[in-house]
């Protein structure tokens, strides 16, 4: 009985896994490309996610914020993850978020800001008269829970789940249902921005579902920026809805040597086509982490990113209060319009 329930329960996970893409590509549809709000919500901002051609929607880890939020649950350890990338024309943009992990699901906040700086404007008659700027910011509040969860396995890692890089966090060793895990996760996001002196706030939602089978396969579907719209003057836009559906699994060399994590998803915002992201990240001695990405788009031909990483975990003192500590960079290509780089660091405890 015990058995036939557990089935049934990774049944219902399969069937909300699918289901969950086309309810919301139903509710995100009928938008023209270039009628969104808020764009900048498409411009990638975590290193590692970046490096793998933003392949992130079933992998698990504190970036989960930014790509599906379920993938927060399924943490068994607290977790804080920032990056800067130099972006194009001088402009900035930053990252941080956390994830907490307490015996009733993960708690996440993140936060995101990108700004031009000081440019010059112009009025009516192309004649200069000074500078000017513009800002963007986005919060998100997140909770997250998986099932079957077990309270004294928090701060372990669960051996269900893709092998993280983390040499520090000591694995899961009694026995657990090894049939599938299965989390749900939700976010609230507030945007806002300022362009010279007009500002303009919003809110929205996130929704997301993350299904773990056997031997590490993931199976993840997220919808983002769900329910807003932004008005600047007298004009109001919906935000650029994203859909996104996610498949990862990791293959591990003997003696776990090195470690190949291949993620793969499909990606479909309301203002433009589907689009693949592709990624491939190669551990070698849960030390250095090697990292390529490709993205397809139909307005901006292809894209390929890479990174590599660094995990420092092995030189911290094991009943140190942070059991791991790593720094990454990714390089994304925009073509003829140049490319980008991006430094980000994590913690965990």
């Amino acid at each position: 009985m015990g058995k036939t329930a557990y089935i049934n329960r990774m049944l219902r996970g399969v069937v909300f896994c699918g289901v969950l893409p086309c309810f919301i590509l139903r509710v995100s549809a009928g938008q023209a490309a270039g009628t969104t709000a808020a764009n900048f919500l498409k411009i990638p901002v975590a290193a590692i996610p970046v490096s793998l051609g933003e392949a992130y929607t079933a992998m698990v880890g504190p970036d989960s914020i930014l790509y599906n939020p379920a993938g927060l649950g399924l943490l068994s350890y607290n977790a804080v993850s920032g990056s800067h990338n130099q972006y194009l024309a001088g402009i900035t943009q930053e990252y941080v978020s956390a994830a907490y992990r307490s015996p009733y699901g993960t708690i996440g906040l993140g936060f995101s800001s990108l700004s031009s700086g000081k440019i010059d404007a112009y009025d009516d008659n192309d004649m200069p008269i000074g500078k000017t700027s513009t800002s963007h910011q986005l919060w998100i509040l997140s909770y997250s829970q998986s099932w079957p969860h077990f309270r004294k396995d928090t701060g372990m890692l669960d051996p269900m789940l893709i092998t993280p890089n983390w040499t520090r966090v000591e694995p899961v060793k009694d026995y657990r249902p090894k049939v599938y895990r299965f989390s749900l996760g939700a976010s609230v996001r507030q945007i806002s921005e300022t362009l010279d002196h007009d500002s303009s706030k919003t809110c929205a939602y996130d929704l997301g579902a993350l299904l773990v089978l056997p031997h590490h396969f993931h199976l993840g579907a997220s919808a983002l920026n769900l329910g807003g719209k932004q008005k600047f003057v007298q004009e109001s836009h919906a935000l650029p809805g994203e859909l996104r559906f996610g498949l990862a699994k990791d293959f591990h060399s003997i003696n776990d040597i090195m470690v190949f994590t291949l993620a793969s998803d499909i990606v479909k915002y309301s203002d433009s086509a589907a689009s693949g992201a592709t990624g491939l990240e190669v551990d070698i001695l849960k030390i250095f982490q090697l990292r390529l990405g490709y993205k397809s788009k139909r307005d901006t031909d292809s894209s390929f990113s890479g990174g590599f990483g660094m995990n420092f975990d092995r030189f911290s003192d094991k009943d140190s209060f942070i059991h791991g500590a790593r720094v990454d960079y990714s390089y994304m290509d925009y073509g003829g319009l140049g490319a980008t780089s991006r430094i980000g660091v994590q913690f965990i405890w």
